[in-house]
């Protein structure tokens, strides 16, 4: 029950640095949403179904935007060492940010799927129930990443901004604008892979870890991923010939990865993923470039609240 009378704060300038809300409703744990900086028009709107949901739900929460002066990461810091639920309001992108931002033992990471893919939020449909749950992590390097990683021509298609963000494109086609795009000019690149006491090296098409289930904006590449069994699920898939692309690329949410000989799978816990020159991989919506990936499985490392019902009612 509401404890104290709505409390209301509005102090507006015009990169809304310092706007929020708040409602105080005892020792609820605080829902923090996090909004990136729209246009005015989508701010408000989104600000005012916040506003009106959580008032319903009797939702003890604080908006937060993002800006040039004070950006998701610096949001994310503030609450280190506070008992809150951090929800970015955005895609995968915006979820890894937080992620890596994020305090593992006081915080817990909610979200509002408002992005291009959101393909994270695929993945929790399939196995989380409402309220909250374990969920492995994964390390790569000095970062983390908690749906998927990606190399070859699925990160190069995920890090061309210009047609993954492009306004002209209905979000439900830019990532298959972006395989035209980029297949017409892709060549496989070579990696060393070591994993399991092995060592697998040759020009690959595209190497995908897993620990959800879908990216690309819905493609199941993880068929069977679980995002909490402490494993993660490694597709290697070297030298297609690109008249063979399309029918791999077609075949995903049917499961093709999972029987294709042409395909490499393994469950892993670590992998080690070298190349001749620095490659840009794909970490969540996130491109990373380094010349070395060390990634391992982190077992259940942090906390997903996840509520269907508000998620539904902001969207």
């Amino acid at each position: 029950m509401v404890e104290a009378a709505t409390d209301f704060k509005n102090k507006r300038t015009n990169n809304f640095s310092s706007f929020f809300v708040i409602i105080k409703l005892g020792d609820i744990m605080k829902h923090v949403f996090i909004l990136n900086s729209f246009s005015n028009k989508k701010i408000d709107i989104m600000i005012n179904k916040i506003k009106d949901v959580c008032n319903k739900l009797d939702i003890d929460y604080i908006v937060e935007i993002n800006n040039n002066e004070r950006s998701t990461e610096d949001i994310v810091k503030y609450y280190k060492g506070k008992k809150v639920i951090l929800l970015p309001v955005g895609g995968d992108g915006m979820i890894n940010r937080v992620v890596n931002s994020m305090d593992f033992k006081k915080n817990i990471l909610g979200f509002i799927p408002y992005g291009t893919g959101n393909d994270f939020y695929k993945s929790c449909l399939e196995e989380f129930e409402n309220g909250i749950n374990d969920c492995d992590l994964s390390r790569i390097n000095d970062k983390y990443f908690i749906n998927t990683c990606c190399f070859g021509i699925d990160a190069d298609i995920a890090n061309n901004g210009d047609i993954i963000h492009s306004k002209l494109i209905p979000k439900s086609q830019r990532y298959n604008a972006g395989l035209i795009y980029t297949f017409l000019k892709y060549k496989n690149k070579h990696m060393r892979v070591y994993v399991n006491g092995k060592k697998y090296e040759d020009d690959y098409t595209t190497i995908a870890i897993c620990n959800g289930k879908y990216y690309g904006g819905g493609y199941k590449i993880g068929y069977f991923s679980n995002l909490c069994d402490n494993y993660l699920d490694l597709y290697l898939i070297p030298n297609l010939k690109k008249r063979e692309m399309p029918g791999l690329i077609l075949g995903l949410n049917k499961g093709i990865q999972e029987k294709d000989k042409r395909i490499e799978k393994l469950q892993i816990r670590k992998v080690l993923i070298e190349g001749d020159t620095d490659i840009t991989c794909n970490i969540d919506g996130e491109a990373y470039t380094s010349r070395k990936f060390d990634i391992e499985v982190l077992s259940k490392k942090i906390k997903i609240y996840f509520d269907k019902n508000l998620i539904d009612m902001l969207l």
